[in-house]
């Protein structure tokens, strides 16, 4: 490539909002009278159109606001070009690759517009990309920093002007260029097909977020020579956890997990990692067990399908002459004859009892001239041990029996209860599987199912590394399940026993393990179908397939499920889960019209009927159906740069003896990924954050143009059923923060932003901390 004929471009952002791009050779003809070939307005005001324009154009400014860019940066973003630029994949890579600017504000905020050029007048435009990412300072990271200094922990140096460049051009890491933020939240800007997105950057052993302005304070995207292997890879600089100031240096391969073909982008600053199986993946569970997984090696179980061919080749022939045949199908003709006058004699139906005397060969035969039984699909089920340090590759297996589906899948601890015995008993981690029977012939039979218990062991060969030995899957015990197949499977702990909670069919049992074998020691009998438990200390909450929650309780000494309360709409359950705040505890329970409701249970309120009854304190329409609410601990904006949680808890509980005490910093929610591919979040809000950003959905709902001028609040109403009579009362409780809707707040212009703060009576700067807290809580990695 001709470098002589390229054009060196001078990006200037003034104080008043103005972008200027002059000519470098312009500059060096006439330093004192230059003017810029392109110029726009409000590019530190976050305007959503950065386009060609004179300087007497009038723009909107923020009227309470002083803010200005504190750094830009033109970058691209997209897959890396090659040396000479000529041959097809280059051509291809240009299609994907995008001009564009990121803006870092001095309030903190980070504005990214990407170029395209209008058909009209081929002026280049850069148009705003919608990020959904709060990345100011947040309020409680600067609280913190107020303790550091009173502790004489932290330096009380006074801010300078001078601050490092904090916006990194990056070429050829796995083969793509992008732009590293080394903000007070670290992120990456990349392409995902073309289109400029962000991914979260977080440390290792980082130091809790306060003591310094930024987590990271070097970036390199050059090597050194001496590492060959990592020619594509980077460096980084950062806070580590321990005395304030102390660093540490990391040198990464690469991001080729992130990029593709190996990784997806959806969005919302998390990258996803696509490991190809080749089968149906039913359930994954983690072996929670540092003699078995390790950080450098976790181990997982999963519950697989995958279909195969069954071959009927058997039924072309029976090995019978054709007169053989028609003696046979005779005698059972006059057998059933016989049998049929003996019912009439008798008095009795004889076709009560036909289900289970009907024969395959009855039913249909094959014509040999027409052509031959043909393989039919079915669906074996296994439980596969694997490595995910080596590409999720497949250590042992376990295939089920014929018809035997897979239900149900926890990696759980037991104790060995032995009767009689003083010695104390000890615990040990099993894989446990629930399954289900369907008979050849159909579900014309009640289905069973069994548990099956097993035990990750390792070879017991002293000369092998006990790290890297192979591990295998050694089933310990089975029992049959004669009352219906099992669908769930939990842990119950209960005065330092360990036992098994089995769901199946309508009946709740839970087993003791002890003499290798598991034993009956309670019992609850729900209404229809036990869909899931969820289990919080001995609180059990059981949803029924059709007949909405139950809130049981386990007590010790008589061995019993009590009924605490429950709900008595006829709801079909989905999935159901646990959120909390503090002392506070809420039921989440998704139905089969794509509603999420939430309850309580509140003896002392007069909707509970004297304590019978959860009430419900909130509904919303979510769109997407899902089948599992998982919970997850709420981070909190200190801790949110970090990978590894529990040294940078522990560190900031060194720094701080009284942080986690405050109700925000002991909170659990849930989340959720939806048939259609997106994934979600539940969080519980304090009062005066829940008000306030109701208040914002109220104003945005109303002030924002909305896809294709439809309704958003009617959109989130619960959606009532009809099945049943639908017995629901018509009033709504709603009471829910629209998470989609009060996050396009952060991508708004900046003069917009006041105008929806100020009509709710208060300030962008307290808006955008109740946001980030929300974002960060929300976030699962």
């Amino acid at each position: 490539h001709d470098h002589s004929q390229d054009q060196i471009l001078v990006a200037i952002c003034r104080r008043s909002g103005m972008l200027e791009i002059y000519d470098l050779l312009d500059i060096k003809r006439s330093p004192n009278d230059v003017s810029p070939i392109w110029q726009s307005r409000g590019c530190s005001h976050g305007a959503s159109v950065l386009a060609h324009c004179n300087q007497d154009i009038a723009v909107r400014l923020p009227q309470t606001h002083k803010v200005e860019a504190a750094e830009i940066r033109i970058f691209v973003t997209g897959p890396s070009l090659s040396l000479g630029g000529e041959n097809d994949a280059d051509k291809d890579a240009w299609m994907l690759r995008s001009l564009c600017i990121l803006v870092n504000t001095s309030l903190g905020d980070l504005h990214l517009y990407s170029g395209c050029k209008r058909s009209s007048n081929l002026n280049l435009e850069f148009t705003r990309i919608p990020l959904g990412n709060v990345s100011r300072p947040s309020e409680e990271a600067g609280r913190h920093l107020t303790k550091l200094r009173r502790k004489r922990i932290a330096s009380e140096r006074l801010s300078t002007m001078f601050r490092t460049n904090r916006l990194h051009r990056f070429c050829a890491i796995s083969g793509e260029d992008g732009l590293f933020a080394a903000t007070e939240r670290p992120l990456w800007f990349v392409s995902e097909r073309g289109t400029p997105t962000v991914v979260s950057h977080k440390s290792r052993h980082v130091a809790p977020a306060g003591g310094r302005p930024v987590p990271v304070s070097g970036f390199s995207a050059a090597m050194p020579t001496r590492f060959q292997n990592a020619s594509c890879g980077f460096l980084t600089l950062h806070e580590r956890i321990g005395r304030i100031g102390s660093q540490r240096l990391t040198l990464y391969s690469g991001l080729y997990d992130v990029f593709s073909p190996h990784g997806v982008l959806p969005g919302g600053g998390i990258c996803v990692q696509k490991v190809p199986l080749g089968v149906t993946v039913r359930h994954i569970e983690f072996i929670d067990d540092a003699s078995v997984s390790t950080s450098n090696r976790p181990i997982y179980v999963m519950l697989i399908s995958r279909e195969i061919e069954a071959d009927q080749s058997y039924l072309n022939d029976d090995g019978l002459s054709p007169e053989e045949r028609q003696r046979i199908k005779d005698e059972k003709e006059a057998a059933r004859i016989k049998k049929q006058v003996e019912a009439d004699l008798g008095g009795f139906d004889i076709e009560q009892e036909w289900v289970e005397e009907i024969e395959r060969e009855d039913c249909f035969e094959v014509d040999r001239n027409l052509g031959f039984a043909p393989p039919i699909p079915q669906r074996k089920y296994e439980v596969w041990l694997v490595d995910a340090s080596s590409q999720f590759s497949v250590l042992d297996k376990y295939e089920l029996d014929d018809f035997e589906h897979g239900t149900a899948l926890k990696s759980l601890f037991l104790t060995n209860v032995v009767e009689d015995s003083d010695e104390t008993p000890e615990k040990s981690l099993f894989v446990s599987v629930g399954t289900s029977f369907i008979d050849q012939d159909g579900e014309d039979l009640a289905s069973k199912g069994r548990v099956l218990l097993f035990q990750v062991k390792k070879p017991k060969k002293t000369g092998v590394d006990r790290r890297q030995a192979p591990l295998h899957l050694n089933l310990k015990s089975e029992k049959e399940i004669t009352v219906g197949p099992v669908t769930s499977l939990s842990s119950l702990k209960s005065e330092d026993t360990y036992r098994v909670v089995v769901g199946a069919g309508a009946e709740v049992t839970v087993e003791q393990w002890g003499s290798g074998k598991l034993t009956q020691v309670g019992f609850y009998h729900a209404h229809m179908q036990v869909q899931e438990i969820v289990l919080f200390k001995t609180f059990f909450l059981l949803s029924d397939a059709y007949d909405s929650l139950h809130f049981l309780v386990w007590r010790e000494s008589d061995k019993s499920l009590t009924l605490l309360a429950k709900d008595y709409e006829p709801t079909q359950v989905f999935a159901a889960g646990l959120i909390s705040r503090g002392g506070a505890m809420a039921f989440v329970c998704h139905d089969d019209r794509q509603n999420l409701k939430f309850f309580q249970y509140a003896p002392a309120d007069a909707e509970a009927r004297g304590g019978n009854k959860l009430v419900c304190r909130a509904d919303i329409h979510i769109g997407s159906q899902t089948t599992a609410l998982q919970s997850h601990w709420c981070q909190s904006s200190l801790l949110f740069n970090s990978c590894t949680m529990p040294s940078t808890l522990a560190a900031l509980k060194q720094q701080d003896a009284l942080f986690g005490r405050l109700e925000d910093d002991q909170r659990f929610a849930v989340s959720f990924g939806t048939t259609d591919g997106s994934v979600g979040s539940i969080i519980s809000l304090s009062e005066p954050v829940f008000w306030r950003l109701t208040a914002l959905q109220s104003v945005m709902s109303n002030a924002l143009e909305s896809n294709c001028a439809l309704s958003h609040r009617a959109w989130r109403l619960f959606r009532r059923s009809t099945s049943r009579g639908g017995c629901r009362s018509n009033d709504r409780k709603k009471g829910t923060i629209d998470g989609d809707l009060v996050m396009k707040f952060v991508d708004l212009a900046l003069y917009e932003q006041e105008d929806l703060a100020s009509s709710i009576g208060t300030t962008v700067g307290l808006l955008m901390d109740n946001l980030l807290e929300m974002q960060c809580a929300s976030s699962i990695i």
